[in-house]
């Protein structure tokens, strides 16, 4: 269990060293209305207190509005998930075109580039993340993608503290 929690740790970094990052995606502006809408303000994010298990930390986030446990992955340059996590989350990715999108430590890793709607961990969301969807793996990982839209991320002994 350790040994391919350690390989899913240093596929995740890995991948974030060989990965080009992306820029956000324009946003085009909202037409204008005359009506003013009366809303409820979201409720402000949370902090995310994570405490260290089994030597990882880890988390549970929604991607498009779906649970979707993660290994919060400070080394990965962007999210990675598993082929039933994407399909669970509605993101539409095709094996067929599954290619070599970094090396590990068992060899290449396969996958494809994606784009996740949104993704929210204790009211902290981000839109247009980013993301891979890998080939034969059975963890998700958090990373910088989603990591640095947040204001801080920060790591004291066993504790994991995300603002």
């Amino acid at each position: 269990m350790r040994f391919a929690m350690l390989a899913v740790v240093i596929l995740g970094m890995a991948i974030g060293f060989l990965m080009p990052v992306q820029p956000p995606a324009p946003v085009a502006a909202a037409p204008a209305t005359t009506a003013v809408l009366r809303q409820r303000p979201p409720e402000p994010p949370q902090e995310t207190v994570i405490e260290r298990q089994d030597g990882h930390f880890v988390a549970t986030a929604e991607v498009n509005g779906q649970p979707v446990r993660f290994l919060v992955d400070t080394g990965a340059d962007t999210v990675a998930l598993t082929q039933e996590d994407a399909q669970r989350a509605g993101i539409a990715f095709d094996p067929a075109l599954f290619t070599v999108i970094g090396q590990g430590a068992a060899g290449e890793v396969r996958g494809q580039r994606v784009t996740i709607d949104q993704l929210s961990l204790d009211g902290k969301r981000a839109q247009r993340v980013g993301a891979v969807v890998l080939e034969g793996s059975s963890l998700s990982l958090l990373g910088h993608s989603y990591l640095r839209e947040l204001r801080s991320v920060s790591i004291e002994g066993d504790t994991m503290r995300l603002r």
